[in-house]
């Protein structure tokens, strides 16, 4: 949109632990309750521009880093 060159990025190291690969659809209603459920801690899809990460725990949030203009 008109503003989206007025934000900032954050970088971040994460520990992503065992991930559940999924397709680039993903699934919409898979919670981070019921991954963890099934033994993961986050997941991968790749919606066609690049691997993308979900990670529903901020325990698994390493550091950060915040770059502005």
């Amino acid at each position: 949109g008109p503003d989206s060159h007025t934000g900032f990025i954050i970088e971040a190291t994460v520990d992503v632990g065992k991930v559940l690969h999924m397709t680039k659809m993903c699934d919409r209603w898979m919670t981070g309750k019921e991954f963890a459920r099934q033994g993961y801690d986050s997941i991968s899809f790749n919606p066609g521009d690049g691997d993308e990460y979900v990670i529903y725990s901020n325990d698994r949030v390493i550091s950060t880093k915040e770059y502005s203009q």
